[in-house]
């Protein structure tokens, strides 16, 4: 399963940069450039747990998630999710301006703050 992810580099009054804070919240896919579910999202709570989850286009039956870690160093994002443990944490860098994220993997995803 390809589990979008996301990151954050800037200006912590701008909501990104060197601190997790930024982070903080629930974001959901706004475009990508594979083929996600037609609604997924990622929670990040400030004790640095995190979920994902993906729902059919009725935004209510959860087709896939996870739950995991994860660390915020610059604009770099590294997850480890319970179920992906023997691959070691997933790493990708992300910018965030206002309520949009965008991060690297999959070529580009961009994401907005719910």
């Amino acid at each position: 399963v390809s589990i979008p992810f996301l990151s954050s580099c800037g200006d912590d009054d701008e909501g990104g940069g060197g601190s997790s804070n930024a982070i903080v919240g629930t974001w959901y896919i706004v475009s990508d450039n594979e083929k996600s579910a037609p609604y997924t999202e990622m929670t990040f709570s400030s004790d640095y747990t995190c979920s994902w989850r993906a729902y059919k286009a009725d935004r209510t039956t959860v087709t896939d998630s996870d739950f995991g870690t994860y660390q915020v160093e610059g604009n770099t994002l590294s997850v480890l999710w319970d179920s992906e443990k023997k691959y070691g944490p997933l790493t990708w860098t992300f910018s965030i301006s206002g309520n949009k994220m965008t991060t690297s993997e999959g070529g580009g995803t961009v994401w907005t703050r719910k």
